[in-house]
């Protein structure tokens, strides 16, 4: 499935719109060995990223790398 990149933040973020109109969610983690997780925006976090932009990228993006098990279960 092809995507989309809409906004990236370099060593951070990525966010991409999928075919479906999805978006999905990547986040650079890890300290010693670096790793992503790619999650798909649930309808809460499309909401706050249509209001607030790139400021909720980065807070989500700071919760991803200190909670990671709790979006490892949504990895796409």
């Amino acid at each position: 499935m092809a995507r989309t990149k809409i906004i990236e933040s370099t060593w951070d973020y990525l966010l991409e719109k999928d075919d479906n109109g999805d978006l999905i969610f990547e986040v650079v983690c890890g300290t010693v060995a670096i790793y992503t997780i790619t999650f798909r925006l649930n309808d809460e976090e499309v909401k706050v990223w249509e209001n607030e932009g790139e400021k909720f990228l980065r807070h989500l993006s700071y919760d991803v790398r200190d909670h990671p098990k709790e979006y490892m279960v949504r990895r796409v």
